[in-house]
């Protein structure tokens, strides 16, 4: 009856965290242009087997120059025949992924602890995660990715459980797969799967070492796709473009350190070199992932990756985090092999985050909350021991949880209207009816990455836009764009020619419109 009624428990944790994530997913948030850019490449394969830029099955996609991971463009096509190019169907699978990542949390726990209570309290803290339910209601790559890396992580603990040798060949490959679907996983997935052999290398042996070698042959002779396809296809622009090389300060910095000094005497140069300023700014980034402003107060500074006045976890998980790393420490649930794994798991988690100048980043270091999540859970599940803390704890938590719900879904749109492209959905119908009765259409260049939103809500010919697609040269950041399809110029000009229609971006705080529409 026990095991019956732990299963019912899980049962409608995983319905919670559907209900969560599956709300209004079809319109809610906008869609953005990553999203759109996947959606539209994988309906341009379906359609003529190559991507919008005329390449035929690419592993990497060129779309703005920053060469995404074709992961989840092949796994979305899938949804797409069957469903349409709609934002639902570019989002569903994220939000498959991201469920799947809560059940195998569960597993792992259990599977690690062999309590019941810790592994559904684990689930329930990753459920109502405000960091995690932000990117599982969007077709956000580095979110199916942890789920993948989540599954993988399982798989081998199941193997060193049983030693049946399929359940390292799927460890293996869905922490390989994971590295087809973002680029922050090619650095997390290896160091994790390094991490579990070295850690549990003693066990291993007992299972035979020969046991290991077509295991571990099958993955590299997987991930050489997907690292030729890399370096050949320009996936390494993406890292010049947001690397931390792509900060130009510690450069400045060691410049006007030197200029300061009256010598170039080598102590001056060594200690002001600008490979040292860059040491220093990554070890900054990287502190800055466990910063308490960020992780429970403000969260990221990038406006799509964040909620209005939340961080990205809850106030109320501050006291359960301490205790929970204290008793975690402490606790016999768990052997000192699986703490010192989890304890590299969260150290691991933000490390490709710190190596981009945006940091610290939600979305990069988004795999810190499975760690974070089993910590949390620690400390609840001894908070649970005084039922008066407990009750109070939860009442604070749901209350937590629905202020959360409000500034996501009443506030953060309206707060950060550009940064989630409003009104596209509705606009690009009525260009659609409008293109053919001017000559000339400028659309505002305010929003991000306008072209691939058009093309998304017009179902706009791929067979039709390749040989005309043209990228503008990258900026400093690496990111391209396209500024013309057909009579539609992404760009509104100084001059207005006649016979022009011209959609300008709104202030939408001030007038509630994302555009206003003119003509000549």
């Amino acid at each position: 009856m026990l095991i019956k009624h732990h299963k019912y428990l899980l049962l409608i944790i995983l319905l919670i965290a559907a209900a969560l994530r599956f709300y209004k997913i079809d319109t809610y948030p906008a869609l953005n242009p990553d999203e759109a850019a996947l959606g539209y490449n994988a309906y341009s394969l379906l359609q003529t087997g190559k991507d919008e830029h005329g390449t035929p099955w690419p592993l990497h996609f060129k779309s703005f120059g920053d060469y995404k991971p074709g992961g989840y463009v092949y796994l979305v096509m899938l949804f797409i025949k069957i469903l349409g190019l709609t934002p639902f169907a570019v989002r569903l699978p994220n939000l498959v992924l991201s469920i799947l990542t809560i059940y195998f949390l569960y597993k792992l726990v259990l599977l690690l602890s062999k309590s019941e209570a810790l592994s559904l309290l684990s689930s329930i803290v990753l459920t109502l995660s405000p960091w995690h339910i932000h990117f599982s209601r969007g077709a956000w790559e580095s979110c199916s990715a942890l789920g993948l890396i989540v599954i993988g992580i399982y798989f081998f603990y199941k193997y060193l459980d049983n030693s049946k040798n399929i359940h390292l060949y799927l460890s293996i490959i869905f922490l390989v797969l994971s590295t087809y679907f973002y680029h922050s996983a090619r650095i997390l997935a290896p160091l994790i799967g390094l991490s579990l052999f070295v850690i549990n290398y003693k066990q291993l042996a007992t299972y035979g070492i020969k046991k290991l070698f077509l295991p571990i042959l099958i993955g590299i002779l997987l991930t050489i796709p997907v690292l030729f396809s890399f370096f050949q296809n320009g996936g390494t622009t993406r890292f010049g473009g947001v690397g931390i090389t792509a900060d130009q300060g510690p450069i400045w910095r060691s410049n006007e350190l030197l200029n300061q000094h009256n010598n170039t005497k080598l102590i001056n140069r060594a200690m002001h070199n600008k490979r040292i300023l860059y040491l220093l700014s990554w070890a900054q980034k990287y502190a800055s992932h466990f910063d308490l402003n960020f992780l429970f107060l403000n969260g990221d500074e990038v406006p799509r990756s964040k909620v209005p006045e939340m961080g990205q976890l809850y106030l109320i998980e501050l006291p359960f985090l301490i205790l929970g790393i204290y008793f975690f420490l402490r606790s016999s649930l768990v052997n000192t092999k699986t703490k010192i794994f989890i304890l590299l798991f969260l150290f691991i988690a933000p490390l490709a985050a710190s190596l981009t100048f945006q940091a610290p980043s939600a979305l990069r270091a988004l795999p810190m909350i499975i760690p974070l999540s089993i910590l949390i859970a620690y400390g609840i599940y001894h908070f649970s021991k005084s039922r008066l803390i407990l009750i109070l704890s939860t009442i604070y938590y749901l209350l937590a949880t629905s202020y959360y719900l409000d500034a996501y879904f009443n506030h953060m749109e309206k707060r950060y209207p550009y940064a989630w492209n409003l009104g596209f959905s509705q606009i690009i119908p009525f260009v659609e009816s409008q293109k053919n009765n001017y000559q000339n259409i400028f659309f505002t260049d305010k929003y991000d990455q306008p072209y691939i939103i058009y093309l998304f809500f017009s179902k706009y010919p791929p067979k039709k836009l390749q040989p005309q697609i043209k990228l503008t040269p990258p900026d400093q950041y690496g990111f391209s764009t396209v500024t013309q399809i057909d009579n539609i110029t992404f760009k509104i000009p100084s001059e207005i020619p006649d016979s022009s229609m011209v959609i300008e971006a709104s202030d939408f705080q001030l007038t509630g419109q994302s555009f206003k529409i003119y003509t000549k």
